[in-house]
């Protein structure tokens, strides 16, 4: 895999909002790992995910009643 210059410049953005705990920061990688595994790209499974406690993903949408705010 070759890195380029705008593959850091997002890993830099990405990793300046992580959490400052370096174990809550890799779950929150191993989540949006899952997230992009998922959503993303489903056919690219990874082989073997990360070892790592699973926090739970919530929903960001205000929904009521299916009616959004």
């Amino acid at each position: 895999m070759s890195t380029e210059a705008w593959h850091r410049r997002h890993a830099i953005q990405i990793a300046a909002a992580l959490p400052e705990d370096s174990a809550d920061a890799l779950i929150v990688l191993e989540l949006a790992r899952e997230l992009v595994e998922t959503y993303l790209c489903p056919h690219q499974r990874a082989a073997a995910p990360l070892d790592l406690d699973r926090g739970n993903v919530v929903s960001l949408s205000s929904t009521t009643n299916g009616v959004s705010r």
